[in-house]
């Protein structure tokens, strides 16, 4: 016959797996809200930076500094919660691997290279699309857009070669956004600067960014990083074809 002692351990042998067990399906579940969650505030964060751009009148320029001071307060909080969690700490610093300085010298050297410049915005998020498309034209750039590779194509048959393309990593069509880079530069005569954005902080997409030399950034990301990503990914192009 068991012991009592042999009785108890095992008892709590089984809470111990039942509370991992949650523990997993709680983690999982909170990975897949962070996606949903990271998609909004992405997308409210570049309404904003297009918002403080736009405002004119000395009354409308408080609000929406505190408007842009809101959302950062968010983001912060919200990054700070994964950080408390304990998942995947490493992927989920705010704006992942790919976070860069964002210097008045870097914001202004960014804005030179980026005006008039074609690129390529693929995101399968209404929302995010036009957010993201907004803000690169309100920095002077021209913009095609979709929500799929192929259909960033076909929207590419009357245009010149683009400068830059800027992807989600998770589409909607099945596909990932190096898939559709990959198409596009196929279709091209030269190489074609690119980075991904996304929602999804497992480690998944990290990895294959890293594996195909793209830069990755995790939404949400504040405005003055995706300015500076976009004069990096010019600046790398140039230097490449200066030699």
């Amino acid at each position: 016959m068991k012991s009592r002692a042999i009785e108890t351990l095992e008892r709590q042998v089984e809470e111990l797996t039942r509370q991992l067990a949650l523990a997993n399906h709680a983690r999982s579940r909170f990975l897949a809200a962070s996606h949903d969650l990271r998609q909004p505030l992405h997308a409210l964060g570049l309404f904003a930076a297009q918002l403080r751009s736009l405002a004119c009148e000395v009354e409308q320029k408080p609000v929406v500094e505190q408007i842009g001071a809101a959302v950062s307060a968010l983001n912060e909080r919200f990054n700070e919660l994964f950080d408390l969690a304990k998942i995947d700490a490493a992927a989920l610093s705010p704006n992942g691997s790919g976070q860069i300085a964002d210097s008045q010298t870097s914001i202004r050297d960014s804005l030179d290279r980026a005006n008039g410049k074609l690129i390529v915005v693929i995101d399968d998020d209404p929302l995010v699309l036009d957010s993201t498309c907004g803000l690169l034209r309100s920095w002077g750039c021209r913009v095609v857009s979709s929500d799929s590779g192929s259909g960033a194509l076909d929207a590419l048959a009357d245009q010149p070669q683009p400068d830059l393309i800027i992807s989600d990593f998770r589409l909607s069509d099945g596909r990932t956004g190096i898939e559709a880079i990959i198409r596009l530069r196929n279709a091209f005569p030269t190489p074609i600067p690119a980075f991904l954005l996304s929602g999804d902080t497992s480690p998944e997409p990290r990895h294959e960014a890293q594996a195909n030399s793209f830069h990755l950034l995790h939404k949400p990301v504040n405005p003055m990083t995706l300015r500076a990503m976009l004069n990096r990914a010019l600046k790398e192009n140039q230097l490449t074809e200066a030699s």
